[in-house]
């Protein structure tokens, strides 16, 4: 029996081995890194909730080559970047994870400044979900944690991460201004995966690249195009799900994720990358 495991879990290695490859070990200043985006040939990276609030700047080989302050900020719960592809990078403190946070916030600084300077001043988005009306709600309605941001046609879109007992496979799908405020959230859209568990089909991360969306969850990666108002599928990759991947990025040719580190035989705390 013994020796029937060890060829099992050999095989699962070999066929998750050809959909992924991990081409880094990341240091134990991004032991939690929660989110990630490639800059040319950087990336930018967060550790999440209780961390200090700085981005992190490293090379595919795992070294970190500049870090950058956010002086007015606190990381309550960072979980997530997105950049509009010019200017601006955007941090998520919109983790949620008992659906109760009255103080969700998304800080806005220049990319120019966070690659040069040692820290930043950043422009507050502060915004609620107006659907939400009890802090917690009742287990079928929590939906309002988040760990997915991308920019969209001059927007902020958020894809939320379900929580729902029993799970029901939704993210809610919001949009704010990229101007400094106050807002309620608008609700443009549920996006329904597979309604097969918590554990598989929460979305830990997403990234938006020429036209294309990238959706993160524990087991997969779903690609999908905008078209006709909606949010179509076009492609799933499996990635393996030992460890908690919560980091997404692509260029033309690869899909990079990162994971964090785990007590376990499954430690994680990589970079790793798929063909797309």
């Amino acid at each position: 029996m013994y020796r029937f495991w060890i060829i099992i879990v050999f095989l699962l290695f070999t066929i998750n081995g050809h959909s992924q490859k991990k081409i880094a070990s990341l240091p134990p200043a991004l032991v939690e890194s929660s989110a990630l985006i490639k800059y040319k040939c950087s990336f930018l990276t967060l550790n999440d909730s209780g961390n200090k609030a700085k981005i992190f700047v490293f090379n595919n080989k795992g070294k970190i080559k500049h870090s950058c302050v956010i002086n007015n900020a606190t990381n309550i719960d960072w979980e997530a970047l997105a950049y509009d592809g010019e200017t601006f990078l955007y941090i998520g403190d919109i983790g949620n994870n008992e659906n109760k946070r009255k103080d969700l916030v998304i800080y806005k600084v220049k990319m120019k400044d966070v690659l040069e300077k040692n820290s930043v001043e950043a422009v507050k988005i502060s915004f609620s979900y107006p659907e939400q009306n009890r802090f917690p709600p009742n287990q079928p309605a929590l939906y309002y944690d988040a760990e997915a941001l991308i920019v969209k046609d001059n927007q902020l879109m958020i894809f939320t991460k379900n929580r729902t007992v029993p799970f029901d496979g939704i993210s809610k799908v919001y949009t704010l201004p990229t101007k400094a405020g106050t807002y309620e959230a608008y609700l443009n859209d549920d996006l329904k995966l597979l309604p097969t568990n918590w554990k598989e089909e929460s979305i830990t991360d997403a990234t938006y690249f020429e036209g294309e969306l990238f959706i993160l969850t524990y087991s997969k990666i779903y690609k999908l195009v905008w078209k006709n108002g909606n949010w179509i599928q076009k492609k799933e990759y499996l990635h393996d799900s030992w460890t908690q991947k919560e980091g997404i990025a692509v260029d033309k040719k690869f899909i990079y994720l990162t994971d964090e580190n785990e007590s376990g035989i499954f430690t994680g705390n990589y970079l790793y990358k798929l063909k797309k």
